[in-house]
């Protein structure tokens, strides 16, 4: 199976946040054994409630535990930003509206649309990867026809 790509940065937030919810389920267990205790459980919203966040948490540790088994942490200071590449923070001209827009290439699991952070594994992210600045390129999605022009390639900066 082939890892997926993370940057240290993103890396680093899944691993800080499994640490966080391992904290969290203990006081959850602790909070669902004190529920116990109080009698019929059937009817007892703590301990349903306390069950119920056990619940969810473990299921989310299993997510993160995947993520950071599954992921090939990269550097991206280590890789070279003269073309655009995992960790890149690349400005487009919109060729057709002479719109500029700025992207940055990620792993899968630290895209946020809102902050233009999009996959390398994305249909747009695979597009960009490679390409030089002043380079144009055409990308078709959806039937739609789309021109683009590569402005500037840096490497991203998480500060």
């Amino acid at each position: 199976m082939q890892k997926d790509l993370i940057t240290k940065n993103g890396f680093e937030k899944i691993v800080e946040e499994f640490k966080t919810l391992l904290k969290q389920k203990t006081f959850w267990v602790k909070e669902k054994e004190i529920a116990a205790q109080l009698g019929d459980r059937s009817e007892n919203a703590e301990y349903i409630a306390a069950k119920e966040q056990i619940r969810n948490t473990d299921k989310r540790l299993r997510f993160l535990d995947r993520i950071i088994n599954n992921s090939e942490v990269i550097d991206i200071s280590l890789i070279p930003h003269n073309r655009v590449n995992f960790g890149s923070q690349v400005t487009i001209k919109d060729l057709n509206t002479n719109e500029n827009k700025t992207f940055i290439i990620l792993g899968t699991h630290e895209t946020n649309p809102n902050e233009n952070k999009i996959s390398n594994k994305s249909p747009f992210g695979k597009a960009l990867i490679g390409k030089n600045i002043d380079e144009e390129f055409e990308f078709n999605i959806n039937d739609n026809f789309y021109e683009y022009q590569i402005i500037s390639i840096k490497e991203y900066d998480f500060e």
